[in-house]
Protein backbone atom coordinates (compact mmCIF):
# COMPACT_ATOMS: atom_id res chain seq x y z
CA UNK A 1 0.00 0.00 0.00
CA UNK A 2 2.94 2.33 0.70
CA UNK A 3 4.40 1.95 -2.99
CA UNK A 4 1.24 2.40 -4.35
CA UNK A 5 0.90 5.96 -2.69
CA UNK A 6 4.55 6.24 -3.23
CA UNK A 7 4.06 5.91 -6.77
CA UNK A 8 0.61 7.93 -7.02
CA UNK A 9 2.23 10.88 -5.52
CA UNK A 10 5.43 10.74 -7.84
CA UNK A 11 2.88 10.39 -10.90
CA UNK A 12 0.15 13.70 -9.19
CA UNK A 13 3.81 15.35 -9.02
CA UNK A 14 5.17 15.22 -12.07
CA UNK A 15 2.13 15.80 -13.95
CA UNK A 16 1.58 19.01 -11.82
CA UNK A 17 4.99 19.79 -12.78
CA UNK A 18 4.50 19.17 -16.30
CA UNK A 19 1.16 20.87 -16.75
CA UNK A 20 2.44 24.03 -15.26
CA UNK A 21 5.69 23.79 -17.63
CA UNK A 22 3.70 23.60 -20.77
CA UNK A 23 1.55 26.70 -19.37
CA UNK A 24 4.45 28.93 -19.18
CA UNK A 25 5.67 27.49 -22.20
CA UNK A 26 2.80 27.89 -24.39
CA UNK A 27 1.81 31.48 -22.84
CA UNK A 28 5.95 32.86 -24.25
CA UNK A 29 5.16 31.13 -27.07
CA UNK A 30 1.99 33.48 -27.82
CA UNK A 31 3.64 36.65 -26.38
CA UNK A 32 6.38 36.22 -28.77
CA UNK A 33 4.13 35.46 -31.79
CA UNK A 34 1.48 37.85 -31.28
CA UNK A 35 2.35 41.77 -32.45
CA UNK A 36 2.90 44.41 -30.50
CA UNK A 37 0.55 46.79 -31.22
CA UNK A 38 -1.56 45.36 -34.33
CA UNK A 39 -4.89 46.30 -32.55
CA UNK A 40 -4.40 50.23 -32.56
CA UNK A 41 -2.31 49.97 -35.53
CA UNK A 42 -4.32 49.20 -37.84
CA UNK A 43 -7.71 50.73 -36.13
CA UNK A 44 -5.58 53.96 -37.06
CA UNK A 45 -5.07 52.69 -40.97
CA UNK A 46 -8.59 52.21 -40.21
CA UNK A 47 -9.36 55.67 -38.81
CA UNK A 48 -6.72 57.82 -41.36
CA UNK A 49 -8.60 55.80 -44.46
CA UNK A 50 -11.80 56.51 -43.73
CA UNK A 51 -10.80 60.46 -42.82
CA UNK A 52 -9.35 60.51 -46.47
CA UNK A 53 -12.60 58.54 -48.26
CA UNK A 54 -14.81 61.38 -46.49
CA UNK A 55 -12.52 64.02 -48.04
CA UNK A 56 -12.53 62.90 -51.51
CA UNK A 57 -16.37 62.18 -50.75
CA UNK A 58 -16.71 65.90 -49.43
CA UNK A 59 -14.46 67.34 -52.41
CA UNK A 60 -16.20 65.19 -54.89
CA UNK A 61 -19.96 66.86 -53.97
CA UNK A 62 -18.46 69.98 -54.09
CA UNK A 63 -17.24 69.71 -57.95
CA UNK A 64 -20.83 68.93 -58.68
CA UNK A 65 -22.00 71.25 -57.39
CA UNK A 66 -20.30 73.78 -58.71
CA UNK A 67 -20.46 71.99 -62.04
CA UNK A 68 -24.26 72.21 -62.01
CA UNK A 69 -23.84 75.88 -60.85
CA UNK A 70 -21.98 76.66 -64.00
CA UNK A 71 -24.59 74.44 -66.58
CA UNK A 72 -27.47 75.83 -64.78
CA UNK A 73 -25.58 79.67 -65.13
CA UNK A 74 -24.59 78.94 -68.85
CA UNK A 75 -28.49 77.71 -69.70
CA UNK A 76 -29.72 81.03 -68.04
CA UNK A 77 -27.63 83.24 -69.94
CA UNK A 78 -27.99 81.28 -73.36
CA UNK A 79 -31.50 79.31 -73.71
CA UNK A 80 -31.34 76.74 -75.88
CA UNK A 81 -32.86 77.15 -79.16
CA UNK A 82 -31.91 80.86 -79.96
Amino acid sequence: MAKRLVWFTAGAGAGAAGATYLRRKLRQATQRAAPVRANSNASARVKAAASEARAALAEGTAAVRRYRAEVARRALEDPPGR
